[in-house]
């Protein structure tokens, strides 16, 4: 079974402050460490559930944060930036998705560090017409390759964001928020011994879950925070500018909306 894991900051257990997800800080550090020793338990687990060959992308930000030395020597890594495509190693090969360190879609109520791609540019995501989260774009780009997305790991409200979205999903709670800023955690260890089984759990029922429907055509809805940052998007074709804030990417697929993006 080959196995694709992407990876995200916010949603990994003790991940709560801004100094912990950006910038140059004995706390980015311990993050780092924190996301490098979840997808450890990661690939531990897949290993469990029958995964033969496994890939995991970093996908927060720069797309360096894992700690390289300290990886589990199972799998290989997809790390830096820019990158051709969204989800790099994610194709049609792959038998399973996993996405760890999740975090819920903007605006979402008591979900820790709730954004969609930027807090400091994007304020809603819509995918015809429904708001989408960085959860639902990535198990949509799973889709369209045929991959099923069995296992989701992140805050409370990111993990029921994945069961709405796909049924039968393994799902791991990281932590529990109290506002977009604080939460109850579990401790470390148990927070990785739980994705350790949860994704052989996962893995062992991926045949089980189906892979989301490919969509065709496909319009990704951006409303940005401000009509200066509207303003920049140049207008071509697959464009279209709907109001101050508001531009609507239209393609053939997921895959080519997002190239307009």
């Amino acid at each position: 079974m080959r196995v694709f894991i992407a990876t995200d900051l916010e949603g990994v257990g003790g991940v709560l402050l801004d100094e912990q997800v950006s910038g140059d800080s004995a706390e980015r550090e311990r993050a780092r460490r924190l996301l490098t020793q979840e997808v450890n338990a990661a690939v531990e687990g897949a290993l469990e559930g029958g995964a033969a060959h496994i890939t995991v992308d970093d996908g927060h930000a720069t797309g360096f944060n894992f700690i390289y030395e300290e990886l589990h020597p199972a799998a290989r890594y997809a790390m830096g930036r820019p990158r051709p495509e969204w989800l790099a190693g994610l194709s049609r090969e792959c038998d399973a998705a996993f996405f760890i360190g999740c975090h819920a879609m903007a605006g979402t109520q008591g979900a820790v560090r709730d954004h969609t791609m930027s807090s400091v540019a994007w304020h809603n995501l819509w995918m015809n017409g429904r708001p989408t989260g960085e959860i639902g774009l990535w198990a949509a780009i799973a889709g369209h390759h045929g991959v099923p997305c069995v296992l989701v790991s992140g805050c409370e409200k990111a993990c029921q964001e994945a069961a709405a979205l796909v049924p039968g999903i393994e799902t791991v709670v990281t932590k529990r928020g109290l506002s977009r800023g604080a939460a109850f955690l579990e401790p470390v260890e148990t927070v990785r011994r739980m994705i350790r089984a949860g994704a052989a759990t996962a893995g062992e029922k991926a045949k089980a879950i189906a892979p989301l429907p490919g969509e065709s055509p496909v319009e990704l809805r951006v409303e940005y925070n401000l009509t200066g940052q509207a303003d920049e998007i140049q207008i071509i074709p697959g464009r279209e500018r709907l109001d101050a804030r508001t531009i609507a990417y239209r393609a053939g697929n997921v895959i080519e909306a997002l190239r307009l993006m």
